[in-house]
């Protein structure tokens, strides 16, 4: 990860007038780290798996050539990358070409949000350095010049880029700018070479690199820590007056989709079981470091969800839908070990036995009765089970009454077509397929 660095530059002297005008993007900057950092050029937001934080790195040399209007203008952009899904699930290789296509997508959005100035803002003030990728304007080197006939890649890369249409999504300018690509290379030309082979001349504002250095097994978690936190700014941004500064409107309810209620309750199971895992991390001689190779020595993680499945067994569980929660769990237990307590109004040791890792289980029914969530509760929070447990899922067909408090997290996975009989302001997840939203994809 990038190193801090000492500086003078007050950052948060711009970003108080700049969250004073957009609650939204307020709420979504209290939950991120701000690291000042030499070791990359311009900025880049990251998530940092020792502090199981999100990060925005920025370098104090760069900010400081800036205005405070091009100061505003690439906080929003990082923010943007979080809101829009860039880091992890939407990614696309080559990843340059990737990075490429993001910043048109979130820049063009700036640059139409900005037309009529705010803040204070007059309108002919930039509100992106000049270097920054716009749909429809030719991109300039990073030293504000422009590009010169012996930088053939970026001649022709630019000259696709002046011509792109503005507001499209990152994977609309992705594959046009493949598209473009190879045509040239039909042509006989080399195309743009974003394989890591050449250097196609134009690179993305910010650095993207960290994106891909988060392990595969944690990824879910992280996309759900950052719509979690989206959600938050958005119903914060929902609360005040001019909440929403001045985000688009159509924008504004793409972002609102992208956060509701319907969503794949595999992926919210999934993300739950990534918020209890525990991680462990060693230095290897044998695997590369992908930011320094061959000079530090890479990094084997090790993650282990210690995760209690507590099934609903009462009268009122079909045996269908016992049979869907065990299908479901055979699809989780592909990643982690977990211990399944069969329970009514009781719950026994005797019972509790352990599905590993990658076996297949049969459904299996060992009681009949009513229906208690103290009893699977009061047994994980029994002192002899303490730390034995992260957390737990109670399976069910919801047809209880509210249990005590749980000393380890808790939630509650409710069968097709049931709904939990109380309310609760923990995780629930209803086995009902419904249409994921499409989100606030540019």
């Amino acid at each position: 990860m990038f190193a801090n660095c000492e500086t003078d530059f007050n950052l948060d002297r711009h970003l108080i007038s700049f969250l004073q005008d957009n609650p939204f993007f307020a709420e979504l900057s209290r939950h991120i780290q701000k690291t000042p950092t030499r070791s990359m050029p311009t900025a880049a937001v990251a998530f940092n798996e020792k502090t199981d934080e999100l990060v925005l790195y920025w370098n104090p040399e760069f900010f400081s050539k800036l205005s405070q209007w091009e100061v505003r203008g690439v906080l929003t952009h990082e923010y943007y990358h979080l809101v829009f899904g860039h880091l992890y699930g939407r990614r696309r290789t080559p990843p340059q070409l990737w990075n490429i296509a993001t910043d048109l997508a979130i820049n063009s959005v700036i640059m139409d949000s900005s037309k009529n100035g705010t803040g204070g803002r007059l309108q002919g003030d930039r509100p992106l350095p000049t270097f920054a990728l716009v749909p429809g304007a030719r991109p300039k080197h990073p030293d504000g010049r422009e590009y010169t006939k012996d930088e053939e890649q970026a001649q022709k890369l630019a000259n696709v880029i002046e011509k792109l249409p503005t507001m499209k999504a990152s994977e609309w300018y992705f594959e046009k700018i493949k598209e473009e690509s190879d045509k040239d290379k039909a042509s006989g030309g080399e195309g743009f070479d974003f394989d890591g082979g050449g250097e196609p001349g134009i690179g993305s504002m910010d650095e993207h690199g960290s994106w891909s250095e988060v392990p595969d097994e944690i990824k879910e978690y992280v996309e759900g820590k950052v719509k979690s936190i989206v959600e938050k700014a958005a119903k914060h941004a929902d609360s005040q007056a001019n909440g929403w500064g001045n985000i688009p409107s159509e924008l504004v309810d793409a972002i609102r989709k992208s956060v509701s209620s319907v969503v794949n309750w595999r992926n919210v199971l999934r993300q739950f079981v990534g918020t209890i895992t525990r991680g462990g991390r060693s230095t290897s001689i044998k695997r590369i470091n992908p930011r320094y190779p061959y000079i530090h020595p890479g990094v084997k993680r090790g993650y282990q969800a210690k995760l209690l499945i507590a099934i609903d067994q009462s009268g009122s569980v079909s045996n269908e839908m016992l049979g869907e929660f065990f299908a479901e769990l055979g699809s989780l237990t592909k990643k982690v070990t977990i211990d399944i307590l069969p329970f009514d109004t009781e719950a026994y040791e005797k019972d509790l036995y352990t599905w590993r890792r990658g076996a297949n289980l049969p459904a299996k029914r060992v009681r009949g009765g009513g229906t208690d969530f103290n009893a699977p509760t009061v047994f994980a929070n029994n002192p002899k089970n303490r730390g034995r447990w992260d957390g737990m899922l109670i399976m069910t067909d919801g047809e209880c009454s509210a249990p005590g408090p749980s000393r380890i997290k808790r939630g509650y996975v409710i069968g097709k077509g049931h709904t939990l009989l109380f309310a609760t302001s923990e995780i629930v997840i209803k086995m009902d397929e419904a249409a994921a939203s499409e989100g606030a994809w540019r």
